[in-house]
């Protein structure tokens, strides 16, 4: 209590704008989840590092939020700080904040007739979640159109990052506590980007449960594997805890109805892996 209440100052004296025991669920693509200690919003650099040396100094944990996809949080919350970059959401030709939307990068860069994004066309993330995690599909991954990456390091410090030392590698990357404020794309004009763009919506709009409250896939397809496949083929298509369900369109999709407690996507989770034990989660639990 004593470390909140320090942390709680902290912030007030530092002029940081935050909200105390902020629900997460409406901040998250599957809408389950319960309340964040401290939802800090940075606006600059300065307010960043700010964040990092009071929660240093108060010993509290810090985590990062993009969109909400690919996340889980549990019904009872998270304790510290979640510092959401909502404020670092600027374009600047290829040079592209943390907070700006992925599936709007896509878009716009297929649009100006530059090839690499449009790969990822669909994948709901901000960008410096995106970097974080790898994202991809089976078209791509973001790590093949980065350059550089801007990271703030936990002890406060600024840093670019080359492609090769952030450590891209299958829905990973090397990047520790260090957070993402800003990354750098390397994309070249080409033919038929935006019609690229196109083929890759109409696929996930007939194949994925668009739409829905899902956190995107929930499992990593393992090696020579397809999870979804996988969950089909044990006859999981609809299955059902609560308010959360399989996915009839792809199975490795669990959808909230809109009752869902993450309690009950946690069961229907451990459901599926008493049946496919090499099953590894792709979504981050909190």
């Amino acid at each position: 209590m004593l470390a909140v209440r320090a942390f709680d100052a902290l912030l007030r004296e530092r002029g940081v704008p935050y909200h105390a025991e902020r629900p997460l669920a409406p901040y998250t693509t599957m809408k389950v989840g319960g309340p964040a200690e401290f939802l800090v919003e940075p606006r600059t650099p300065e307010d960043l590092a700010a964040v990092f040396s009071a929660a240093r100094e108060c010993d509290l944990p810090v985590r990062f939020l993009g969109s909400g996809a690919n996340l889980l949080v549990g019904d009872a919350g998270t304790r510290g700080a979640v510092i959401y970059l909502r404020h670092f959401g600027r374009r600047d030709g290829l040079h592209v904040g943390a907070g700006y939307s992925l599936p709007r990068l896509c878009k716009e860069t297929a649009a100006e007739g530059l090839t690499g994004l449009e790969v990822l066309a669909g994948i709901p993330a901000t960008v410096g979640g995106a970097v974080r995690m790898n994202a991809g599909g089976k078209h791509g991954e973001i790590a093949s159109s980065v350059l550089y990456v801007d990271v703030m390091t936990p002890a406060g410090d600024l840093r670019r990052m080359s492609k090769e030392q952030v450590g891209f590698r299958y829905r990973r990357t090397s990047l520790d506590g260090a957070i993402v404020i800003a990354a750098g794309f390397d994309l070249r004009p080409g033919e038929g980007a935006r019609a690229r763009y196109d083929a890759v919506m109409d696929e996930k709009r007939k194949a994925q449960p668009l739409g829905t409250h899902n956190a995107g896939c929930m499992f990593k397809n393992p090696p020579g594997g397809h999870a979804g496949r996988m969950i089909d083929q044990c006859g999981l298509k609809g299955e059902r805890v609560g308010g959360a369900h399989v996915s009839r369109k792809h199975a490795n999709f669990i959808v909230n109805d809109g009752g869902a407690t993450a309690s009950d996507v946690l069961a229907l989770v451990e459901r599926i892996r008493s049946r496919i034990p090499a099953l590894e989660l792709e979504v981050e639990v909190w």
